[in-house]
Order: C-alpha cells, then sequence, then structure tokens
C-alpha cells in the first residue's frame, strides 16, 4: 500500500518534475516535455457528433503527417484526433506551435492536447501512533476542527444529492461504500496492452488496466502494473484510490467501524477515469463530466445518466507549460466545467500535491473550488499546492498531523483482496477535495437551490483566516513558515459549520429535514428512521409537520408516516429502499426535503431494479405508535445515540476503534 501511494505528482504527457515527499531532502528532477500526439480540435457550431468534411485532410495539410480519427468527445462540437508521427514542418518542432497552427485553422474554437494526470495522493505513514484518526472532525480545540458533530446536529445529508467521484473506479463491496453507491460507468477509452510501453523497466503509458475499453462497469480491477515493472513513480501494487476518495466525502456512519463519511445520506455516482499507473487522459475526463451531469452531447452507446451529479470530485492533477502553468479560457476543461457549472453542479478539484507551488491544473481552471491539505493547526501541509487565481476558488481541507486523512482501502496487493476491506491514513490533497465535496452536498441538503457562485461565497466568506505562519517556503535546508497572504494561500481553511450556517440564514430561511444516516440492513425489519433533529425556519423545532413517503425501491410496509419518526415494518428483504422526509414550518409555511436510503445486504447495487416505477408503500397508522423497533444501524459501544447523532463521547469511542482497523500487518 505504501508504494502504492508514493505516487504524488503527476508524470505524464507534460514529464512534470518529480518531487520526493518521502525523502529527507526535496530533491526535483526535471526532463524534456514531450510533444502531445493527441489533440482535442473544437470546430464550433457543427452537427454534434460528425466530424466536418474535410477537417482530417485540412489538419494533416497543416501538420505535414497523417492524422487519423479516434472519436468525437461528448462535448459537443469536440473531437479527439490522433497524429501518426511527429510533424516534420520546421515551424512545427515545439507543443505551443502545434496548438498556434492548429487554432489559426478556419472554423477551430480552440485545440487542447490531450493531457494525462495523475492522482495527488504522497506516501502512506506507517506511524501507529495516530490513535484518533479523524480528530480534524471534532471540536478538540485545534484551531482548524470542522465540529463535525455541530455540524451532524443540524445537518447529515440527504440523498437526494449526487457526489460523482471521477476517479480509479470503487470496490462495490466495501462496507463503507455498500448502500451508498449508484451504477456508474468506466470512461478509460485506452486498452493498455499487456506489458504496457516501457522505458527502462518503467510502464510509461496509461490505459484501462481491466482488459477491455469504455463499459457501464465503473468497478476497480487495481491499477498495478504488470509483475517485474514499475508506474513512473516508482510504485508496483495498486492504489485503491477512488474507494478512498469517494469513503471521505461519504463513508457509511455511525455503523461501529472503520470511519466517518463527511455526508452520512448523499449517493456516490462512481466514474471510472484513471487506469494504469492512477493516470487519466482530460480526453476522457471531459467525457466523463459531460455524463455524469446531463449537460453534453448523448452517445447512443454510453447512454443519458439517469442519476445527475450535483458535485464532481476530481482528485488529479498535473503542470501544463503549454498554457504557461495556467488554464487557458478556451481549454477543453475549461469549457467542460463552465458548462456543468451551467446546470447548477459544483467541481471541486485537489489542487495538487507540489510542495508549496503554485495550484496545478485542472484545478487552476474557472469555476472550481482548488482543495489543498492543511493540518489541523491551520498550518498548510508541506506537499500541497496553494496560491490564488482567476476565477477559481482555493480552500485549505483541515487532516491530522502532518494533513493526514483516513479512508477506506483494501489489501489487495494488485487485484481487490475479497476480504481485504480495511482503512488506513493517507496524505494528500487527493482527500482534501472529497472533504470539500462532502461539505457541499451537506449545503445542498440544506439549501437544495444553491447555485455554484453561491457555494463560493459561503466557502470563502466563512473561511477560517489561516493562523500565523500557515504558509510555508523551501530553502536549502527544509522549509521556512511566513504568514499567508490571500494571493499566496487562498481564501482561508474550510468551515464547514459556519457555511452551513450561512446557508441556513440567506433570505427566505427554510426549515431543515435532518434525516438519519442511510445505512444497510439485515433484515426484513422492522426499523425506525427518526429525524427528531429536524428545524424550523428559525433554527428551533416548533410547528413542524412532518410527511414521509417511499420514492425509491419495492414498495415496504410504513406506519407514521405523519411524524418524525418513520416506521419501516417489513418488506426491504432483497430490497434499496428511498424514503423522502418533507418537513414544513407552519410559521412561515415553507417547506423543505431530504431523502433516507437502506439497502439491504443481500443486494447487488449495480443490478438492482425496483419492481414498480416507485415506492409509495403502506401505511398502517400514522400515529407514531406501535412496536419498538431497532435503529437501522449495527450500533457498538463507541456508537450513536440520541436518535442517530453521535454525542461526543460516543464519537470518540468510535474513532478510537478506527486506530485498530487501519493498521497494516506487522505495523505498531
Amino acid at each position: 500500500m505504501a508504494a502504492a501511494f508514493s505516487r504524488a505528482i503527476a508524470v505524464a504527457l507534460w514529464a512534470l518534475p518529480s518531487i520526493g515527499l518521502a525523502q529527507a531532502s526535496n530533491v526535483v528532477t526535471t526532463t524534456a516535455t514531450p510533444t502531445p500526439m493527441r489533440w482535442v480540435i473544437n470546430m464550433g457550431n457543427q452537427t454534434q457528433g460528425t466530424a466536418p468534411a474535410g477537417m482530417l485532410q485540412t489538419l494533416q495539410n497543416t501538420l505535414g503527417v497523417p492524422v487519423s480519427m479516434v472519436r468525437p468527445l461528448l462535448q459537443p462540437n469536440s473531437y479527439l484526433v490522433e497524429m501518426q508521427s511527429l510533424p516534420v514542418l520546421g515551424s512545427l518542432q515545439t507543443p505551443q506551435a502545434i496548438r498556434a497552427a492548429l487554432q489559426a485553422l478556419p472554423g477551430v474554437r480552440f485545440a487542447s492536447p490531450d493531457i494525462q494526470l495523475q492522482r495527488t495522493a504522497v506516501p502512506a505513514p506507517n506511524d501507529g501512533a495516530y490513535a484518533v484518526n479523524q480528530a480534524s472532525y471534532m471540536h478538540t480545540g485545534a484551531y482548524a476542527s470542522l465540529r463535525m458533530q455541530d455540524v451532524w446536529e443540524q445537518t447529515r445529508g440527504s440523498s437526494n444529492v449526487v457526489i460523482a467521484v471521477l476517479d480509479s473506479g470503487v470496490l462495490f463491496e466495501n462496507p463503507e461504500l455498500k448502500g451508498r453507491l449508484l451504477p456508474g460507468y468506466d470512461f478509460v477509452s485506452r486498452v493498455t496492452p499487456p506489458t504496457g510501453t516501457q522505458e527502462s523497466g518503467t510502464v510509461v503509458d496509461s490505459g484501462s488496466n481491466d482488459g477491455d475499453g469504455r463499459d457501464p462497469d465503473p468497478s476497480d480491477p487495481g491499477d498495478a502494473p504488470p509483475p517485474g515493472f514499475n508506474c513512473p513513480d516508482g510504485s508496483t501494487t495498486s492504489s485503491w484510490h477512488g474507494t478512498t476518495v469517494a469513503s471521505v466525502a461519504a463513508a457509511q456512519s455511525n455503523n461501529g467501524q472503520f470511519l466517518a463519511g463527511m455526508d452520512w445520506n448523499a449517493k456516490v455516482l462512481p466514474v471510472r477515469v484513471s487506469g494504469r499507473c492512477g493516470i487519466a487522459t482530460s480526453s476522457d475526463i471531459v467525457d466523463a463530466f459531460y455524463w455524469a451531469t446531463g449537460s453534453g452531447r448523448v452517445d447512443p452507446t454510453i447512454g443519458v445518466n439517469p442519476n445527475p451529479a450535483n458535485v464532481i470530485n476530481l482528485s488529479f492533477a498535473t503542470d501544463t507549460p503549454l498554457f504557461g502553468g495556467g488554464c487557458a479560457a478556451n481549454d477543453m476543461v475549461a469549457l467542460a466545467i463552465a458548462d456543468v457549472r451551467a446546470r447548477n453542479v459544483s467541481v471541486v478539484v485537489s489542487a495538487g500535491n507540489n510542495s508549496g507551488g503554485a495550484v496545478q491544473y485542472p484545478a487552476n481552471c474557472a469555476g472550481t473550488i482548488a482543495a489543498g491539505a492543511a493540518e489541523q493547526d491551520g498550518q498548510l501541509a508541506t506537499y500541497t499546492a496553494k496560491g490564488a487565481g482567476t476565477g477559481f476558488v482555493t480552500l485549505h481541507a483541515p487532516g491530522n498531523s502532518n494533513g493526514l486523512y483516513l479512508g477506506a482501502s483494501n489489501t489487495g496487493g494488485s487485484s481487490p483482496n475479497p476480504n481485504g476491506s480495511t482503512a488506513f491514513l493517507f496524505a494528500g490533497t487527493s482527500f482534501s477535495a472529497p472533504m470539500v465535496a462532502g461539505a457541499i452536498a451537506l449545503l445542498k441538503a440544506v439549501r437544495p437551490s444553491l447555485t455554484p457562485s453561491q457555494i463560493d461565497s459561503l466557502f470563502s466568506n466563512t473561511a477560517l483566516a489561516y493562523p500565523a505562519n500557515a504558509d510555508f517556503t523551501q530553502g536549502l535546508f527544509g522549509f521556512t513558515r511566513r504568514n499567508c497572504t490571500s494571493s499566496t494561500c487562498g481564501v482561508g481553511l474550510l468551515n464547514v459549520l459556519g457555511a452551513v450556517q450561512a446557508a441556513r440564514s440567506l433570505a427566505n430561511p427554510l426549515p431543515v429535514a435532518n434525516v438519519q444516516q442511510s445505512a444497510v440492513v439485515a433484515s426484513n425489519g422492522p426499523f425506525v428512521l427518526d429525524a427528531a433533529l429536524s428545524t424550523n425556519s428559525a433554527g428551533g423545532n416548533a410547528n413542524l409537520t412532518y410527511s414521509w413517503q417511499q420514492v425509491f425501491g419495492n414498495p415496504v410496509a410504513l406506519a407514521g408516516t405523519s411524524t418524525s419518526a418513520l416506521q419501516v415494518q417489513s418488506g426491504m428483504a432483497g430490497n434499496i429502499a428511498e424514503f423522502a422526509l418533507t418537513v414544513t414550518d407552519s410559521t412561515t409555511n415553507r417547506s423543505n426535503t431530504s431523502v433516507v436510503r437502506l439497502a439491504n445486504t443481500s443486494v447487488n447495487e449495480r443490478t438492482f431494479t425496483p419492481s414498480s416505477a416507485g415506492g409509495g408503500g403502506t401505511s398502517t397508522g400514522g400515529s407514531g405508535t406501535g412496536t419498538s423497533a431497532p435503529a437501522p444501524v449495527a450500533t457498538s459501544s463507541g456508537g450513536g445515540g440520541g436518535g442517530g447523532v453521535l454525542g461526543l463521547a460516543g464519537l470518540l469511542g468510535m474513532l478510537m476503534l478506527f486506530g485498530v482497523w487501519r493498521q497494516r500487518p506487522g505495523v505498531a
């Protein structure tokens, strides 16, 4: 696992400097920038999915080499093309010159290289002294603590909200994700040969690593190189990166094992964009953006995503020397971000792990929230990128000491171990990004109509100021600390509680349906879903009315549909069911709805289809009386009480248990 998570910096199309964060010294190695062979050409207003007549011939005449069509993108009017060899014309010897020549052609809106990006994780520590692995979530007195217990008392999220995790895929059977996953899609288009292209024993190209190209299966087969080979960063084992990222945002919580996610109810849409060695191409990422949000061209083979995302998380980064280190306004990823924001979707991207360098691509594209990493005391983690830019917000999310994040994983070295579900401590802006994405999901549960611009403002206006000496620079003798400014660091430290409170105080305040956490259940019933912590428009609990309705799954028998406690009496065997709670403040006559999901342990989430179009259920009473039923989660001595909300002692106790599960064999 440690080797897998040494993939710190993108080493791909642009051959980035490699910064050895695990070493005592900061050695920087730079190699020549190769010329991209694949380019995306956007031809403006053409017939969608049909290449303009003569386009390939024009490209060949301009470049002086054969050019083939790879495929049209889901981005309207964009086409991925590939040069069969490098241009031989004297004026086209650099990527910059090629780009300028292509963009000068009549009808070309922009030309973008198909950039390779790599996940932004850094080595996992082997120090077993971290007994409380999610101290950043608790109000322990540390400056940057998120006070998540106070947040969860106001909202635990809603399964109305979908977080698209564009990553290596997920392990569907991991208990921290089971019951929260949607079907998703695999967008990795290149099929990697058995050994890949190699150089001195190192696999240098990306690819699917699952034996085929695009398909409806976004499960993670592992991203290790073939036996006997190394990835460009030296790693030889699989990372299970997508599973870890998804768990930080939305792990099953209050279930007595592993970890607590930021949002206890949001659903995760796994969209696989990276394969071997954790490398993803920008053209695959762009297609994933459009499919996940329903904002682009529909490919009849891929079809329409029935669960459009509300939030996108992308934990990948690279440098872009062709853009002068930035993100061009007419770049294909920048256009995709603008298009999905127009569909009311927020985009969170990891800022990068370049040890104090500028925010990397594509987090530096307009419209993103660039997520960097901080420590619990508010100092920036020494591996994080930082800084301000035009059109994007840089925010730093706290981990524990040295910027460590707890996430779900697997003990399998190459392929997943069927019984290897576990949790480890990780470091990297890969994991600060889903912390921010989970916070956005919580905001959307409180205020479903929030726009990306409003969310940007909420985070910016409520961010905690960086403490003294939070910034750092690198010198010959290590890191030197200094004060942050808005231009050198960002808008501040993530403040989920402040953002939630600010969202609730906007004009025309809404009540909040604070539903119990989604859960995996082992029996047919009965269960009780308790929403007693729901609040009225003023934040109190008076003058509230409740209305529950089943909105997904095979019909179940319900009681107490007009009380705060819904009784799911039976019908959960082999079922996945969702229940919407609408709370209405009779004083303001305003309502809000949240959804909670129960999934039976025997259900295959990838193939489950309800026998009816919706729920509805059968109500056998509305008074809230009847036989007492157990809560739909497995509790422990460190679990929660009080209507499903963890007390401080319970949270501390549960987190103490994490120290046992996260340890690897042989690690104290």
